[in-house]
């Protein structure tokens, strides 16, 4: 193991080496010793430290034992619960099967978490501790019920919807997926549009999303029993929401409850000047029906967005469109040398899958690039062979 080089990676913000290594490491029976030994220890806490769960999440479930203490005797699930780091603290405790016995870490972090809250640990950082995540997460996963007024409550502190308090208590509201919760989120929105609060507005109508999304896996893949109310709730919303979040959710919910017909009703804002509702209607197609000319030129134009999130949605879009035309063609070529890897990867795999070979030397400065699965790029040149070989 090279710790010097991973851990600076890690500090950089820079996983896939990281990454690289962990799928390499099973095939070097050292590098495996060292992982599992004081090294990878050292190696999970400075994932931990720099916020990277998602390296802290594949440390752990590759042999990184997450109780062992960290320099200074630090123990790791007190320090995440302390510090309010929701994403690590739900990693470290990934392999803990029994979350209900008493001596359980997941009561202590509740402990932890809960007293940190009282005394304000960790009061003026930007973002603030998330806390109240951690304590949604931890009460859910040990029975405690909590009502959707008092997990709105707990959002609304920061009122931040990139937060993970926001996130946590969305999920806690949405799982369930049940006409009461959705009765309760309508009425919250609507009495919030009614009252001019924007924060419980973008709220509800957040739930109202997450809803559709069937976190509740009794449901099996049954439709919600409320998909027509929330359309016809939905539908006005397009035309006259202004705040550009509260818009992205009722583009995002409406399109993930409308039948396929209803869909082109978020074409109006394809040129919205906010790029994350340019992203949602991206996001759209291919559902959306592109032998529509209207359709077709709005997924063009996103191609071109600004954004590169939105074009790449929109290239990606293009991998699966069935119309296929020189202006079309254009569009991809353009985007062959787009600053966005992202972008050029999509453009590239849209013309490979239409038989145009100048994508080719795109898709192949990529594949020397990769070294295994968790290259960048690995995972999408893979979805392309098989596109390809199911023409």
């Amino acid at each position: 193991m090279d710790l010097p080089l991973l851990l600076a990676a890690v500090e950089r913000g820079d996983d896939i080496p990281v990454f690289e290594f962990l799928e390499d490491v099973f095939l070097d029976d050292v590098a495996y010793g060292e992982l599992t030994g004081e090294d990878g220890v050292t190696l999970l806490a400075a994932a931990a430290y720099a916020g990277r769960h998602d390296v802290v999440d594949r440390l752990v479930g590759q042999g990184v034992d997450p109780t062992r203490p960290w320099a200074g005797g630090v123990d790791p699930v007190t320090w995440a619960a302390e510090t309010g780091a929701c994403w690590t603290l739900t990693a470290l405790l990934s392999p803990e099967r029994d979350p209900l016995r008493a001596d359980s870490p997941h009561r202590r972090a509740l402990r932890v978490a809960r007293a940190a809250l009282d005394r304000g640990a960790g009061a003026g950082p930007v973002p603030p501790p998330a806390h109240r995540a951690v304590i949604t997460d931890l009460e859910a996963r040990l029975g405690v019920h909590r009502t959707p007024d008092e997990l709105m409550a707990r959002a609304l502190v920061h009122a931040d919807p990139e937060h993970d308090d926001w996130l946590a208590s969305l999920v806690r509201i949405a799982a369930p997926e049940s006409q009461e919760r959705f009765d309760w989120a309508r009425d919250v929105a609507e009495g919030a549009a009614d009252a001019g609060s924007l924060d419980r507005r973008r709220f509800a109508l957040d739930v109202i999303h997450f809803l559709g999304f069937g976190l509740n896996p009794a449901n099996g893949d049954d439709e919600p029993p409320f998909t027509r109310e929330a359309v016809e709730f939905l539908r006005p919303r397009l035309d006259t929401e202004q705040d550009p979040y509260a818009l992205r959710t009722v583009v995002a919910a409406f399109t993930g409850y409308c039948s396929q017909e209803e869909i082109p009703a978020v074409l109006a804002h394809a040129d919205h000047p906010d790029p994350g509702v340019r992203h949602c209607v991206a996001l759209t197609f291919p559902g959306l029906l592109t032998d529509r000319p209207a359709a077709l030129a709005a997924l063009l134009r996103l191609a071109d967005d600004p954004a590169p999130l939105t074009r790449t949605s929109a290239l990606n879009a293009l991998t699966r469109c069935p119309v296929d035309t020189p202006a079309l063609r254009d569009v991809l070529a353009a985007h062959l040398t787009d600053p966005h890897f992202d972008a050029r990867l999509e453009a590239a795999a849209a013309l490979a899958l239409r038989g145009d070979e100048r994508g080719t030397p795109v898709l192949d400065e990529i594949r020397r690039g990769i070294r295994n699965r968790s290259s960048r790029g690995a995972g999408r040149l893979e979805d392309l062979h098989h596109q390809l070989n199911a023409r």
